[in-house]
């Protein structure tokens, strides 16, 4: 092994202790950051941009759906075919495929073509997040998971900040709003694909490989009791934080212009950047079960604070406080929701059990993205645009609440080994 590989075997595979010089670091936290800030920016804008080219809210649904189903359904056999092949090539492959994609989308001006568009899009993402995030699975301990997954979270929060703002400045030189969404959209895939060249110089740690070639296994759900929980628990939580995807859009894209949709997001960034600081020195004493709790019990007053937005204080800053919490919430989730899954996989199996955890968030959030959408535009037919709206964002404020507390029963992940 060369000196400068990702990691440095200091044990067996089966007891691995690896650690990261700071050049593999530097590769490491750069690809992360490019990703996390041109995904962030992508889900933030394309559906903004859907709204402008005449989108309705069943199109709509199925943008949100489609990106949701393909973008982690496919994951359980991405991450189990990085289990076979290794990390670094479904990582490339995922990068410039979505990155590619996405440089067309300023040429669609149909909101059901551009639904095509996304599901190809998706796919690619699909590709790098469970070979990523075991990546990271691999380079670590159970004992100091947590952190480095709470450091790449918190770089990847810092670089969608900056990116957002830098982009949304830029954006301002285009003189139309056709203009504006090609300038945002044509530096995202820009971003995609640069993570995607500079993958090229990742080496694969050594680890186990997995024997059995099957692309899919729900033996993890049959075997591993907490981990089935989890998963199911997860999914109920993201079946009502997705039924407000397809409604989000209307309120924040008449409420906000494009730079004040960025000032939104960026106070996002910018809450989930100082969550990960403060709580980095203790992450890994923190229970996972604590940490996706607090993650998620808090996302229930985003959709209040739309509706609070719509009846009585029709500012985007005040939109702006609701980004703040949902940053604060998705700094402790994403940290407690990686380290349980990575924490409950046998060595073997970290893509395998990331692509499944994925598998049925994306089949939940398709249903209640979709389901939100086509019966938002009933309702909206009936009752009228905002007092349906309202209507829709009330019953999601109750079920992200109520999903939330499931997460108090999940135990502590316990490993299953390999038969």
């Amino acid at each position: 092994m060369q000196k400068d590989d990702i990691s440095k075997n200091t044990g067996s595979t089966n007891d691995k202790s690896f650690y990261l010089n700071w050049k593999s670091r530097v590769l490491l936290f750069s690809i992360s950051g490019s990703v996390t800030a041109a995904s962030f920016i992508a889900r933030v804008f394309i559906e903004l941009y859907a709204v402008t080219i005449g989108a309705s809210a069943t199109s709509l649904s199925f943008i949100t759906s489609t990106r949701n189903l393909f973008q982690q359904a496919f994951q359980s056999t991405f991450g189990r075919i990085s289990d076979v092949i290794g990390r670094k090539k479904m990582i490339i492959i995922g990068m410039i495929g979505s990155g590619v994609s996405l440089a067309f989308f300023p040429l669609i001006q149909n909101g059901w073509i551009l639904v095509v568009a996304v599901t190809i899009f998706s796919i690619g993402f699909a590709c790098y997040t469970p070979a990523f995030t075991a990546l990271l699975g691999d380079l670590t301990k159970r004992e100091n998971r947590a952190s480095l997954i709470s450091l790449v979270t918190l770089v990847g929060a810092f670089t969608s900040l900056i990116s957002l703002l830098v982009v949304s400045q830029l954006s301002k030189k285009g003189g139309s709003t056709r203009m504006e969404y090609l300038i945002i959209l044509e530096i995202t895939a820009g971003l995609f694909i640069f993570a995607g060249l500079i993958s090229i110089l990742l080496t694969d740690p050594p680890t186990e490989k997995l024997e059995r070639k099957s692309v899919l296994s729900f033996a993890p759900l049959r075997n591993n009791k907490n981990f089935r929980n989890f998963v199911i628990i997860s999914s109920s939580m993201a079946f009502f934080m997705s039924c407000g995807w397809p409604i989000f859009p209307f309120v924040r894209g008449y409420y906000a212009s494009t730079q004040e949709n960025a000032y939104i997001w960026a106070s996002f960034s910018i809450f989930q950047v100082l969550t990960l600081l403060f709580t980095k020195p203790i992450i890994d004493r923190i229970s996972r079960k604590l940490l996706v709790f607090l993650g998620r019990v808090v996302m229930f007053y985003i959709p209040l604070n739309l509706v609070i937005t719509i009846l009585w204080v029709p500012y985007w800053w005040h939109m702006a406080i609701g980004a703040a919490i949902s940053g604060i919430g998705n700094g402790f989730f994403w940290v407690g929701q990686n380290s349980y899954v990575l924490d409950s996989a046998p060595e073997k199996e970290k893509g395998t059990y990331t692509g499944l955890y994925y598998l049925f968030l994306g089949l939940t959030t398709f249903m209640g993205s979709l389901l939100a959408g086509v019966l938002a535009d009933v309702a909206i037919a009936k009752m009228g645009k905002w007092s349906a709206i309202v209507l829709f964002l009330c019953i999601i404020t109750s079920g992200r609440f109520l999903a939330s507390l499931g997460f108090l029963f999940i135990k502590e992940p316990e490993k299953t080994i390999l038969t």
